[in-house]
């Protein structure tokens, strides 16, 4: 019995510490962490480019055969192409304001979702997290 309540008491333990590392907060610091497309494409280009430079030292080695390396090789060139052009049109897209504007747009909406509360003096609409009105400064009460 005894060993019983330990366990259910370092399962209770360790549940209310790991709980705020999995918590996703929506917060404009946790908004501003979060990767845009930009961000994605460049890890994806990053790593294609690492992959193709762990392929050609390994056919160096002579682990590949000629026929594999170049199979790969030509699959892996058209994988990053892909990426390359999904950046290059990302980043052309008018220009850079209009993807900040895109970008600020998305989070916006992303934004709208998350729970709000509606300011007593101007009845502008801020994030529950917020203690002032962003339009107006008054205090907000929850």
């Amino acid at each position: 019995m005894l060993y019983l309540f330990c366990v259910i008491l370092s399962g209770a333990i360790l549940a209310a510490i790991c709980t705020p590392l999995f918590r996703k907060e929506a917060t404009l610091e946790s908004a501003i962490i979060e990767e845009t497309e930009w961000d994605l494409l460049q890890r994806k280009k990053e790593i294609i480019l690492g992959n193709i430079q762990d392929l050609d030292f390994e056919y160096k080695c002579g682990k590949l055969s000629e026929e594999d390396y170049q199979k790969i090789r030509g699959e892996m060139n058209a994988e990053a192409a892909l990426v390359f052009r999904e950046v290059e049109n990302l980043e052309s897209s008018a220009d850079l304001d209009a993807l900040i504007r895109r970008e600020i747009s998305a989070r916006k909406v992303r934004s709208k979702t998350a729970a709000t509360t509606a300011c007593p003096s101007c009845g502008s609409k801020n994030p529950m997290t917020n203690k002032f009105c962003a339009e107006c400064g008054a205090g907000l009460k929850h």
